[in-house]
C-alpha cells in the first residue's frame, strides 16, 4: 500500500526531474499594436503538458484596424452578434477590456520548435463607448440623432481551443507564436445606455416609438433584450445570458523560465 501511495504523491515530482526550468512568465509583445497588456504565468506538469494562467488588460481607447473591423461588422454582425451594426461606428469606438484565462495546454514532440494545443476558458469585462445613429420622434417631427455614444458593460464567460507553436531559445527563452483561438460562450451580463437632453422633453408615445425605433434599427431580439426609455436615459438590458462568440487572434508572447 505505502508504495503506490508514494508514487501517487511523488509522481508530479519524478516527471519533471529532468527539467531544469519548470516555472515561466511570459508577456505579450503585440501589445504596442493592440495596446493589450497580457501576462502569463505557466507551469509545466511533465515535459509535453502544461498549466497557463493569462490575466490580460486593454484601456479604454480607439481599436486598431477600426475601419477594417466597422466593414466587416456592417457585413457580418448580424450573424454572429445577432446585432445589426448598420447604425453603428465600429471605428469611431473606444473599447477596454480585462480578464482572466485558465489553458491546459499540450506540446507536440521534444523539439526546440514544437506546435501546441490549448483548451481554455476565459472571462472578459468589457467596457465601451460606441456612436450610434438613433431616430426619434418629436412633435411631430423625425429627427436623427447622428452618432450618439452608446455606454456598454458586458461580461462573458467563454471557452475554446488554442492553436500555437514554441520556439525554446536555451533553456531559458521561450517565444510562444498564438496563430487561432476561437472560444464560444455567453454574455452574463450585457448593458447598454445613452443619455440624451431630448430624452426629457418625450412623452410617452414618443418614448414608446424610440423603444421601437432601436429594437428594430439594431435587429435585437425581444428574447433576450428589454429596451426602455426613461426621463434620463434609454437603456438596453439582457435579461439572460446571450450566446457569445470570440477569437483570441494572433499573438507573440516571449516568456522566459527559472
Amino acid at each position: 500500500m505505502r508504495k503506490p501511495l508514494f508514487l501517487l504523491l511523488f509522481l508530479p515530482q519524478l516527471l519533471l526531474a529532468q527539467y531544469t526550468y519548470n516555472n515561466s512568465l511570459k508577456v505579450n509583445t503585440t501589445g504596442a499594436v493592440t495596446k493589450i497588456a497580457s501576462l502569463q504565468y505557466e507551469r509545466m506538469l511533465n515535459s509535453n503538458l502544461s498549466f497557463n494562467n493569462t490575466f490580460f488588460y486593454r484601456p479604454k481607447t480607439g481599436i486598431p484596424l477600426g475601419t477594417q473591423l466597422d466593414k466587416i461588422a456592417k457585413k457580418h454582425g448580424v450573424g454572429v452578434t445577432g446585432v445589426d451594426f448598420e447604425y453603428i461606428f465600429v471605428d469611431q469606438s473606444q473599447i477596454g477590456v480585462w480578464g482572466y484565462s485558465p489553458e491546459l495546454r499540450y506540446y507536440f514532440g521534444k523539439k526546440k520548435g514544437r506546435a501546441f494545443i490549448g483548451f481554455f476558458g476565459q472571462y472578459e469585462n468589457f467596457d465601451a463607448t460606441i456612436p450610434a445613429s438613433l431616430e426619434a420622434r418629436y412633435q411631430d417631427q423625425y429627427i436623427e440623432l447622428s452618432k450618439v455614444p452608446i455606454n456598454f458593460d458586458i461580461r462573458t464567460l467563454s471557452g475554446g481551443l488554442l492553436i500555437g507553436k514554441q520556439f525554446r531559445f536555451g533553456e531559458r527563452i521561450a517565444l510562444d507564436f498564438v496563430i487561432f483561438g476561437p472560444h464560444l460562450g455567453k454574455g452574463n451580463t450585457v448593458y447598454a445606455y445613452v443619455e440624451q437632453s431630448l430624452l426629457s422633453r418625450l412623452d410617452e408615445s414618443e418614448k414608446a416609438y424610440l423603444e421601437g425605433k432601436i429594437i428594430d434599427r439594431f435587429k435585437l431580439s425581444t428574447e433576450y433584450y428589454d429596451v426602455t426609455v426613461g426621463d434620463e436615459k434609454a437603456e438596453i438590458t439582457a435579461f439572460k445570458k446571450v450566446p457569445y462568440f470570440g477569437v483570441r487572434a494572433l499573438g507573440l508572447n516571449l516568456g522566459f523560465y527559472f
